[in-house]
């Protein structure tokens, strides 16, 4: 029976507090067929045609140049795997050291570059398929079959890297096997008369080749993004980059030199299959057979590869909240990140429309190359750090001119997209991604509730910040009481601050306390369609936990309050600090005697807080079976204007009054309205009252004109405060601080 029984906090606590992380099940061996298997890919099957019809026989040469100017990339990485062996690759180097907007935009163009990669990788898996088949297929199958290949691929990853892996060995061995034997077996049929003229376009035809054929050296980075899967990876990872390239090529450049010399360049030129038409014309008979099979094996293999590693982009970027939370968590199960495959993998398919395989290149290489150039500043910015050899400070530099020379070779159009996509990336940064890496970096939660929590959320969420148990019952009231005509859900947050030295996870190991406070202060709802979910935060700031909790979570209000009567004690102050700075609607409570609310006062001032004002009224008069007075109050000498403004509020009020309680109404006028509500307030049990507008230097002296009303009351105050719609979009309150 003891298995049956529900887990405590405590139980759901410890286990979630232990990290899920990646099997390293990767050698030498593993990371070298990735990086071959990315590498020798759709770069020699499909765009050695493309290549040819600009460079015609001197391909060879661009991918000579192509491979020689991307190993400065290679030996950059691989001096950066060895200071930060994580996940992410050059997104987790650049974050590391350039920081936010750095990080967020070297991931951005990675994530671009890999799907427009995957799309090319599809396409060329479909064409090696279907040029088995002796009549022509529409466009419409072929696309159909690259979007079946990514869907395959993608499920398969998702159930654990050992399945994947067996495949990538599969793809990449005989795929170099295939390519291999078309070399030695076509080699007796080569003319020497296929390589005049070398450059019938010109030199520059060699350089419009690069900007083709650029994405086949790109490989290696793949390498890298899978970091904390690899065994040893310091030493592993740089050699297995090293390795893949030279492996890559020597079979590119053989490759180049052996199809020209054996098929018109001409003629490869025009040819969506060209190992296919040199199979033909260099091995015959059923040679073509094993030719389209090693490039459904290489397409395959590359396909595999580059959407494994951009689900691991995905999932470092996800887990520093730059995407949304779901992308940067590892399934406990086959531990591998199944949100980010399925997303990486979706919008795969859906850029399979695009149509032009041209234009797919050429912009796999724009975000490709742009991305190494702020690589190339944090890997100078490693050195200063670490203080390596003279020899080595030479590589970021020389690094950086090898891709600016390369991203001069995109034309224009291609370049002009990708600048578009990436100012949509800062866009997007602006707008949501800063908020939520500030939200991971200042602070951790724990959610402890087994219940997933669902992607699209309806009905309305209130965050209850619980420091002491006290003060719990009555915020749970005024939480539930709100949420007592629809479904909804209240979030009970402890927040446990952290200094700067302890890293989070360490906190996590000595949080029992905070265990303790939830466990007394989480009360079970009485209505069925009002869920509790307790969380633990960690955060630098008590402020700052208490708001990004609140963002992340999604909550629509803040319900927070303490006991006493000087809000200028810590609580007092961190609350006053949530109220002025928080993104959501929010209510400060102050607990004064007794919590039987029958007799409530609303201070009605101007229309700016009045519909939650009102609300909260109605909810906690309906609850303890009260009633609700309307106050106010008028300037001593009050004009006309002032009058029927006034009144104009009070209609408003009492228009929003949808409760089914009674209500009265008071008009006062006094030149002292903070002195009048302090001695009507022994008549009532609850106050509530809007913050109001004051000087800087009259806050800084005497405190808003809310606070003193707290402070001095004879019963118990409720502030509230709407958060403007602008604030609530940019989220400037919680980033401020």
């Amino acid at each position: 029976m003891a298995a049956d029984m529900p887990e405590t906090l405590q139980d759901i606590y410890r286990r979630k507090i232990i990290p899920i992380d990646f099997e390293r099940s990767m050698g030498l061996l593993g990371a070298t067929t990735l990086g071959v298997g990315a590498l020798m890919g759709a770069g020699i099957y499909v765009l050695l045609g493309l290549a040819v019809d600009k460079a015609g026989p001197g391909a060879w040469l661009s991918y000579l140049i192509c491979g020689g100017l991307s190993m400065f990339s290679v030996l950059m990485y691989g001096e950066l795997s060895r200071k930060m062996p994580i996940a992410g690759g050059g997104y987790a180097y650049a974050y590391n050291m350039l920081g936010s907007l750095g990080g967020f935009l070297t991931g951005w163009l990675l994530v671009l570059g890999s799907i427009f990669a995957c799309a090319m990788y599809a396409t060329g898996f479909a064409y090696y398929i279907t040029s088995i088949f002796a009549h022509q297929v529409p466009e419409i199958v072929k696309t159909g079959i690259a979007m079946a290949s990514v869907a395959a691929l993608t499920l398969l990853n998702c159930y654990g890297t050992k399945g994947g892996d067996r495949v990538q060995r599969f793809f990449t061995y005989g795929n170099l096997a295939v390519l291999f034997l078309l070399i030695v077996l076509a080699i007796p049929k080569a003319k020497g008369a296929g390589m005049v003229p070398m450059f019938p376009t010109g030199v520059k035809g060699v350089g419009e080749a690069i900007s083709i054929i650029y994405v086949s050296f790109f490989g290696y980075q793949l390498i890298a993004n899978n970091a904390e899967e690899v065994i040893n990876p310091t030493h592993t990872i740089p050699n297995a980059m090293i390795l893949s390239m030279l492996i890559s090529l020597t079979f590119y450049v053989l490759l180049a030199i052996v199809s020209v010399m054996v098929v018109p360049w001409t003629d490869l030129a025009k040819s969506d299959a060209p190992l296919v038409d040199v199979a033909l014309k260099g091995i015959g008979g059923t040679g073509w057979i094993m030719v389209a099979f090693g490039g459904i094996l290489a397409s395959g293999a590359a396909l595999n590869s580059t959407l494994l590693s951009q689900a691991r982009q995905v999932f470092a970027m996800g887990k520093d909240r730059f995407l949304p939370a779901p992308m940067g968590k590892i399934n406990a199960v086959y531990r591998t990140p199944i949100a980010a495959l399925l997303a990486g993998g979706a919008v795969t398919m859906a850029c399979l429309f695009w149509g032009n395989l041209t234009f797919i290149v050429k912009s796999a290489n724009f975000f490709f190359i742009v991305s190494l150039l702020p690589i190339s500043f944090a890997l100078r910015k490693v050195y200063r750090k670490f203080n390596p050899g003279f020899v080595r400070r030479f590589i970021p530099e020389v690094a950086l001119a090898a891709n600016m020379a390369m991203l001069m070779t995109i034309d224009l159009v291609s370049m002009g997209f990708g600048i578009v996509l990436t100012l949509i990336g800062i866009l997007f940064y602006l707008t949501y991604s800063r908020k939520g890496e500030i939200r991971a970096r200042t602070g951790m939660s724990v959610v402890l509730t087994e219940e997933r929590e669902s992607m699209i959320f309806k009905g309305q969420k209130i965050l209850v910040p619980v420091a002491n148990p006290r003060t719990a019952p009555i915020l749970f009231a005024i939480s539930e009481s709100l949420l007592a005509n629809e479904s909804g859900e209240i979030v009970v947050l402890n927040v446990k601050e952290v200094p700067n030295q302890v890293d989070f996870r360490s906190a996590l190991t000595h949080a029992e306390d905070s265990l303790h406070v939830l466990e007394h202060g989480i009360h079970v709802p009485s209505h069925a369609r009002i869920k509790v979910r307790p969380i633990v935060r960690m955060s630098r700031s008590l402020v700052n936990g208490i708001i990004h909790a609140a963002e992340e979570e999604h909550c629509n209000l803040i319900v927070m309050g303490y006991a006493g009567e000087h809000p200028a004690s810590n609580p007092g102050r961190v609350m006053e600090e949530v109220l002025q700075r928080a993104t959501m609607d929010t209510i400060l409570f102050k607990q004064y005697g007794d919590v039987a609310l029958k007799r409530i006062a609303v201070s009605l001032g101007s229309a700016v807080n009045l519909p939650l004002m009102v609300k909260l009224a109605g909810a906690m008069a309906d609850r303890y079976d009260g009633e609700i007075t309307f106050l106010n109050i008028l300037p001593e000498s009050y004009t006309a204007q002032q009058k029927a403004y006034s009144g104009k509020i009070l209609m408003e009020a009492i228009h929003q009054h949808v409760a089914r309680s009674l209500y009265h109404i008071d008009v006062f006028s006094s030149k002292d309205p903070l002195k009048l509500l302090v001695e009507k307030s022994s008549q009532f049990n609850l106050l509530i009252t809007g913050t109001q507008k004051v000087k800087l230097m009259e806050k800084v002296i005497v405190g808003s004109f809310s606070s003193q009303l707290a402070m001095q009351a004879q019963c118990s105050v409720a502030i509230v405060r709407m958060a403007t719609q602008v604030k609530k979009l940019l989220g400037v309150g919680a980033n401020s601080g």
